[in-house]
């Protein structure tokens, strides 16, 4: 499916307390899917809650996705008020990747920590070659010279 725009209809942001918050969560809520023509119009709700004292910031929005999947990742919402597989991940993907960069921006104004979460950086003693762990780790070992 391809990403056709995603549109932020309404936000809301509240702030309880300036301590640092101990930690966060975020939440992705799909409200509604319609399709109309090969396009697939999904209503989303976004909700970052920091802990513990619950402010949070809430961003409301539609993303609409075209081509040949929309039609049975319709279809699949209608029987299950859900998303899976490919097209479960790429709807997953675009709005929180769309949403927590633009929460970013809002949670400044407000002087709320980003959240975003960016990964741990750790140092290697010399000498010591890193491992790489994740999608990203090759399984094949290094060729002897």
């Amino acid at each position: 499916m391809k990403l056709e725009l995603v549109d932020f209809e309404s936000a809301e942001v509240k702030k309880v307390s300036s301590a640092m918050p101990q930690g966060l969560n975020t939440n992705i809520n799909f409200v509604d899917a319609v399709l109309e023509k090969d396009a697939l119009k999904v209503s989303f709700d976004y909700l970052v809650t920091y802990m513990p004292d619950n402010s949070f910031i809430r961003i409301h929005g539609r993303a609409i996705f075209s081509g040949p999947e929309s039609k049975p990742a319709y279809e699949e919402w209608k029987k299950q008020k859900s998303f899976g597989g490919v097209s479960g991940e790429q709807i997953l993907n675009a709005v929180n990747y769309t949403c927590s960069i633009n929460s970013v921006f809002i949670s400044r104004v407000f002087a709320l920590t980003p959240p975003i979460v960016p990964p741990t950086i750790k140092f290697n003693p010399p000498g010591v070659v890193p491992q790489q762990t994740g999608a990203g780790a090759s399984a094949q070992k290094p060729k002897k010279k």
